[in-house]
């Protein structure tokens, strides 16, 4: 065999330290690779960043208003606040299935 794939249980070792084994005893070029990231469709990107920093800001700015118990998210290309009792009211939301598609496909 030319190559091999050695996969690394969290809470096991860490991938590196599993690395650091195997070039002890075998050797060949080994590299680690983390899919978390991957996983999930990548690194974040610029915009995931302003977009997660947008979102938070919103969040706090809630709070110092005394707003609690809410979720931030966007609606209408617009940054939004919804109640927790809104988002939990046992109602049937509008679902997006093809997010949710979408999600299965990137997360292998």
């Amino acid at each position: 065999k030319k190559h091999s794939i050695v996969l690394v249980a969290e809470g096991c070792m860490t991938a590196q330290d599993c690395q650091k084994e195997l070039s002890q005893y075998i050797n060949v070029d080994n590299r680690v690779s983390v899919l978390g990231h991957v996983q999930r469709g990548g690194s974040p990107t610029g915009a995931d960043r302003v977009l997660a920093s947008r979102l938070g800001g919103y969040a706090v700015d809630l709070l110092m208003q005394g707003e609690t118990a809410k979720g931030v998210g966007i609606k209408n290309n617009k940054i939004v606040a919804t109640s927790f009792d809104e988002i939990f009211d046992g109602k049937d939301h509008k679902f997006d299935y093809s997010l949710y598609e979408l999600a299965n496909k990137l997360s292998i």
